[in-house]
């Protein structure tokens, strides 16, 4: 897909304009810009734009834009013509390389300069994509002179990739320690391709069968590489749109999309692209195997997107993001994920007390739901819940907490001991026992580490209500409990020695 080309150029830092607060929701960035915006890149910590504006932002917003020359200033930036193509920026540790009509310039954080040092074009036609690929910065476009759609510069000089490719060159880079070259072309070097190829600093490869058609977008997305453009077939396959590489193939992602894919990017884990597509509305993001909404989108073209300052920022031809004014930039962000996260005020109670939950989840909550088994109210969706227990036992607690950003789930399956409270004094201790399994379920087992000639096992409810007896004499009883409620109990062996209790959870 050709992009308008212009022999003049405008860059725009938008570290300075104001930007809405962080909500899950489209908001525009200052007063947005006259025209389309068809890149982002952020350099130094700064998030820049080119496009074909002529004015952007508002405030006290700082302006790099150069024409014959050019000059630096803040407002409007002049009635000039200029071109930015969808890939046209390069970020790199010392320089923000820009692709502007026929030549390649490079911003070093104070100064504009060309690359070949003179103002002059390098190319016939517009350099789109660039990427640095073993220490060398390829360059990819629409020019056929001197070179044909892609071209290395060796620090001194540009050189070609064999005889280049056929058409187009839109997207460039460095995969698997090659370079990953797609477009609208059909061959690159004396191979037929289909728009997308692999060049190993000396040679092309084939990547399958490649696609049908032009190829504008990729992103590296979970280690994988995906790609999007105008395609509806990979691999000889259907394939609308977005396609990913296996290894050996292109392979379909996702549903199918009404219309051509211009951006890609990966915003909290998940892939966003943006297009000419209406169905979602020019901006998605892919859920297993379904594009979803992001939001109510926006009303035409997204060109360009760039994760900035833990907010999504979208470039394009759009005047409306989510329904609101956003002329032409706007931005979508979501909150950080909650993290469950709950206290207690009382972990141990008696039988028909009651204890109060508190919700400390980090990152803001937007719904919650308790779970209280064994408690009243079973569950809730208040953020400080008061819960009575009326059994003895141990209660777990799960909270669910939900913001735009996510779900997180937390149990504790401790959280609550209910004792018998019976009231029974422990005394003073002679004579012990043991006892199992504890949890019990039918059977129960008492072993004593003395024998007695006059001893009891009675076992109390949580009402202190006998409702097991039995003479015990040796040093092993075994008791039929399988008529006992699940609960927990209280156990006592009394006898001439002595008296000690221990409790017992029937299950």
């Amino acid at each position: 897909m050709p992009y308008p080309s212009f022999s003049c150029f405008v860059l725009v830092s938008l570290v300075a304009i104001p930007l809405a607060g962080h909500a899950q929701t489209w908001s525009p960035v200052g007063t947005g810009a006259g025209s389309a915006v068809y890149a982002l890149e952020v350099f130094n910590d700064e998030l820049y734009a080119g496009g074909t504006f002529t004015q952007i932002g508002g405030g006290n917003s700082r302006f790099f834009f150069f024409a014959g020359g050019g000059g630096r200033g803040g407002g409007k930036a002049g009635h000039m013509r200029f071109f930015m193509g969808a890939d046209g920026l390069l970020t790199t540790d010392t320089a923000l390389y820009i692709g502007d009509g026929g030549r390649v310039r490079f911003w070093n954080g104070t100064n504009l300069l060309n690359l070949t040092g003179v103002n002059s074009s390098s190319f016939n036609s517009t350099a789109y994509s660039m990427a640095h690929f073993q220490d060398t910065l390829y360059v990819g476009g629409f020019f056929s002179s001197p070179f044909a759609r892609i071209a290395r510069w060796d620090g001194s000089a540009y050189g070609p990739l064999t005889s280049g490719c056929d058409a187009q060159v839109s997207d460039l880079l460095p995969f698997e320690g090659q370079l990953f070259v797609g477009g609208n072309f059909m061959v690159a070097g004396d191979s037929l391709v289909n728009h997308t190829a692999l060049w190993n600093g000396s040679a092309w490869n084939r990547m399958g069968a490649g696609v049908n058609d032009d190829v504008l977008a990729h992103c590296m997305f979970r280690d994988t590489l995906y790609i999007g453009g105008r395609f509806t077939q990979a691999n000889g396959l259907p394939a609308s749109r977005v396609a990913k590489w296996n290894g050996s193939q292109w392979v379909k992602v996702g549903g199918t999309l009404n219309d051509y894919v211009t951006a890609m990017t990966v915003y909290r884990d998940q892939l966003y692209i943006g297009g000419a597509f209406t169905t979602p509305s020019h901006i998605a993001r892919l859920s297993g195997t379904t594009w979803m909404p992001v939001g109510t989108g926006c009303n035409d073209n997204v060109r360009t997107m760039e994760v900035y300052h833990d907010s999504l920022f979208v470039g394009g031809s759009f005047t409306t993001a989510g329904g609101v004014p956003a002329q032409r930039i706007a931005k979508w962000h979501l909150p950080e994920a909650p993290v469950a996260s709950f206290t207690v005020d009382s972990t141990a109670l008696c039988p028909n007390d009651c204890t109060t939950f508190a919700d400390h989840s980090p990152n803001g909550v937007s719904s919650r739901s308790w779970s209280f088994p064994g408690g009243v109210p079973a569950t809730s969706t208040d953020s400080t819940p008061t819960v009575c227990y009326a059994l003895p036992g141990t209660w777990p607690v799960t909270l669910t907490v939900t913001n735009a950003g996510g779900t997180s789930s937390a149990t504790d399956s401790t959280a609550v001991f209910v004792d018998v409270c019976s009231g029974i004094p422990e005394g003073v201790s002679r004579a012990t026992f043991s006892m199992g399994p504890n949890p019990a379920h039918g059977n129960l087992e008492v072993r004593s580490t003395s024998t007695q000639a006059q001893a009891v096992i009675r076992i109390r409810d949580a009402a202190g209500r006998v409702v097991l007896e039995e003479m015990f004499s040796g040093t092993t009883l075994l008791l039929d409990i399988a008529d006992l409620p699940p609960g927990l109990f209280l156990v006592s062996l009394e006898g001439t020695a002595g008296r000690t209790h221990q409790r017992l959870v029937v299950e």
